[in-house]
């Protein structure tokens, strides 16, 4: 269950279904991007969720998240995941429009039920 509902999210975020991701989370989802460049996100609740899906899903011109490993426990998931994408604009870490970005990173889970309650990537 908890994995088929990551590979769904995943799947989501690669075709842009942002409701198809919004289906995969609690009404009040924490999520938590944190990145080695020294920027950090975090907000509450799927509307902001869907907000902020709707902006870095124009940021990229083409993006897709790959699952690599994935371990599973007490309602709580681990994830590797490699990240590829083509800077649509010019984006606040310096990376230019046109610019292919590759990253390796992780992300973890936390369920509450079926739905995931927090997301955070890790890159």
């Amino acid at each position: 269950m908890i994995e088929d509902m990551i590979t769904k999210y995943i799947k989501s975020y690669n075709s842009r279904d942002i409701e198809g991701m919004l289906d995969c989370v609690t009404e009040d989802v924490v999520f938590e991007n944190i990145s080695n460049h020294g920027q950090t996100m975090t907000f509450e609740g799927r509307d902001k969720m869907r907000e902020v899906a709707e902006l870095s899903g124009r940021a990229f011109s083409y993006r897709r998240q790959k699952l690599v490993s994935l371990v599973i426990g007490q309602g709580k998931a681990a994830a590797e995941v490699e990240f590829e994408g083509k800077a649509a604009v010019d984006l606040p870490n310096g990376r230019k429009a046109g610019e292919t970005i590759k990253i390796r990173g992780a992300s973890f889970f936390e369920f509450r039920g079926q739905l995931m309650s927090r997301v955070a990537d890790y890159s």
